[in-house]
């Protein structure tokens, strides 16, 4: 199923923000010290490519390795063949939605959604594919591991495909130290994780 163009997709607002670098950058964490309705072309590129909401990920081809080491810091041989560039971004998050302008669908009422941006579905054929090999896990004294819900396409200029895991078996307060996300795309595997210690917006915990 897809869903009608959001108000800005990647492409536009890459764009955006090449037009916008002539401008002052603003601080850090100007999502915090900024408004929203001020936010910049270059401000909503940061948030929605490089921010505690989104993170770039390199993908990998799955060699039957399901994890790696490397892609949390430590030691690990690289794989056979690195794979697409993309974007994960936590997309139910309170300043991803005031930076991009629009409603999530109602589907995912009562989920924390996580959207991956630039990996093609490729041979997974199907977006019901995904829920099989999508996962959010944490670690630590409570540990969980969910998989989603729902899973859908949304179109905005490229496909963005959204995972919706049920809030009720994903407790995540703003101590928690690490989130980690990990999915596969047909032969590309990707991984990455979330801080909600720095996932604060306007004082609050934003997921």
């Amino acid at each position: 199923m897809r869903y009608g163009p959001a108000t800005f997709s990647r492409r536009q607002l890459f764009l955006l923000a090449g037009a916008a670098a002539r401008l002052p950058a603003s601080g850090p964490d100007f999502w915090n010290s900024k408004p929203a309705t001020e936010w910049d072309a270059g401000d909503i590129y940061r948030l929605a490519n490089h921010s505690p909401w989104a993170n770039p990920v390199q993908s990998w081809a799955n060699d039957n390795r399901r994890f790696m080491r490397g892609a949390q810091g430590g030691a690990a041989a690289s794989p056979a063949e690195w794979g697409p560039k993309g974007v994960v971004t936590w997309e139910s998050a309170r300043p991803l939605r005031e930076a991009l302008k629009t409603p999530l669908p109602r589907v995912f009422a009562n989920c924390y959604v996580i959207g991956v941006d630039g990996i093609p579905l490729g041979t997974a054929g199907r977006v019901d594919y995904l829920r099989r090999f999508t996962v959010l896990r944490s670690k630590g004294k409570v540990n969980w591991s969910v998989r989603p819900w729902v899973v859908r396409e949304l179109i905005r200029n490229s496909a963005v495909y959204l995972f919706g895991f049920p809030q009720s078996a994903a407790p995540i307060a703003a101590d928690r130290a690490e989130v980690h996300f990990e999915s596969q795309f047909g032969r590309w595997m990707i991984q990455t994780k979330f801080k909600p210690r720095e996932m604060l917006y306007r004082g609050q915990l934003a997921l």
